[in-house]
């Protein structure tokens, strides 16, 4: 007969709990795209921006990025951390020896400065940057690709370890479930009485406990969060306008255009042929 087993709680007394931080700190990385090229002829794009983050490194000097007049250098002793909707140049006079990451992430109630962030590249950082690197030197294939993957998500838990980020505030788990439902199904309707719905709550509260702990109404963090979604799409994908209209929730995309332009500045057209003609890497 099996010993039967003891239960054991998932906190100790001697331990941190932080199943709290973990609530309200940043999502999982999404990771769109990693890259290396150790001999970028041309590695001039001027106005790059994306409705994605990026994370450079180029273990040769010689080149930098430009961020409203200010010289950032990309060196083997700095990386360089660029949040979404950052718009900077690439400078290139030579060839560019350059390893890149594009990524998503978002933390519910914070806003990010668009402006790029000064990485040291110290000895915690630059093994697993070489690390990478030999990763993308190897022959193709899934297992490598995998590997990548993990390197790539361990590099930026690291890199993100570093920052000084406001101290993230306890959300609730019912007001967590419907982040991630917006997250998960903008294509429905997501009104504010089917939302308090889900969370449990009277609207009335449910509006009030979801400004306090966003920062924003419901509604408009629906809609952002339907133009960020839109915007990966036009940028990383192929589907039609009218396509990404309607799996992000938009009645037409004649509506999402307006809205889109309202928060972007360009219509949905204009910002796909930006990305492609100014894409970067």
């Amino acid at each position: 007969m099996a010993a039967k087993r003891k239960y054991l709680n998932y906190t100790t007394p001697w331990g941190v709990d932080l199943a709290r931080i973990a609530a309200a700190d940043w999502t999982p990385f999404l990771i769109h795209e990693s890259g290396y090229q150790p001999s970028l002829e041309d590695w001039n794009h001027q106005g790059v921006d994306s409705p994605f983050w990026r994370f450079y490194y180029n273990p040769k000097p010689g080149c930098h990025l430009l961020f409203q007049g200010q010289k950032i250098p990309l060196e083997p002793g700095n990386a360089v951390l660029i949040p979404a909707d950052t718009v900077f140049d690439c400078v290139g006079p030579k060839r560019a020896c350059h390893y890149w990451l594009h990524f998503t992430t978002t933390r519910p109630g914070v806003s990010f400065p668009a402006k790029p962030i000064l990485v040291p590249a110290d000895d915690t950082l630059k093994p697993m940057l070489t690390r990478i690197i030999q990763a993308h030197q190897q022959p193709a294939s899934d297992t490598r690709d995998h590997q990548l993957l993990h390197l790539g998500s361990a590099l930026l838990h690291t890199v993100f370890a570093t920052l000084e980020t406001p101290s993230p505030t306890t959300v609730p788990e019912r007001l967590l479930l419907v982040l991630s439902l917006i997250a998960r199904s903008p294509h429905t309707r997501l009104t504010n009485r089917f939302l308090a719905e889900r969370s449990g709550m009277s609207v009335e509260r449910f509006i009030r406990s979801f400004r306090e702990h966003t920062g924003q109404t419901p509604a408009s963090y629906v809609l952002a969060t339907r133009i960020r979604l839109a915007g990966e799409a036009l940028a990383l994908t192929d589907k039609t306008i009218d396509q990404i209209a309607i799996e992000t929730g938009f009645p037409n995309r004649h509506y999402m255009s307006r809205m889109f332009a309202r928060q972007v500045g360009c219509g949905p057209a204009e910002y796909r042929a930006r990305q492609r003609d100014r894409k970067g890497m």
